[in-house]
């Protein structure tokens, strides 16, 4: 069994709570009925419309909705890809997908439950390809740090 520092252990245990708290707002968001759902996200929309203009000439409020989808699990891949990254030390990039998919599957399940929600195959497919696109640009930064750790020099070489 491994032995972490205490310092470790703490990066460790705030990875596992980011990925707790964003799976928890996603629940939360999850769980409001459809009106209520879409008068916050037309709210967002609006608030995000009034600081970037352009951005309402490309995007209706569907268009929107869908994209928060993919950047809420968005967001969760690269959480899920620095958990685990903590916790084992290795990049493990199926294994995060597999958790934000099996998420995703959960909270439509769970949305069978909420008046005026539904299961929608679509959104596991959004979520799926947002947690994915997370998880690969943590893939790419992860690799980009070990070749620039790897082409230094130590000092005494300098």
């Amino acid at each position: 069994m491994k032995s972490y520092s205490t310092k470790r252990k703490f990066g460790i245990a705030i990875g596992w709570a980011a990925v707790a708290a964003c799976m928890g707002v996603i629940f939360y968001l999850s769980h409001q009925p459809r009106e209520e759902s879409a008068e916050f996200s037309l709210a967002v929309m609006n608030g995000i419309f009034a600081v970037f203009s352009w951005l309402s000439e490309f995007l209706g409020h569907e268009a929107f909705r869908t994209l928060a989808h993919g950047l809420e699990y968005c967001g969760l891949g690269a959480l899920l890809y620095h958990a685990f990254l903590q916790t084992t030390g290795k990049s493990k990039p199926l294994a995060c997908f597999a958790v934000a998919v099996l998420y995703a599957i959960s909270d439509e399940i769970h949305q069978i439950f909420v008046p005026g929600r539904a299961f929608q195959i679509s959104d596991i497919t959004v979520d799926a390809t947002g947690a994915a696109a997370g998880i690969a640009v943590c893939v790419l930064l992860y690799i980009v740090v070990l070749k620039i750790l790897k082409s230094r020099k130590p000092l005494a070489d300098r």
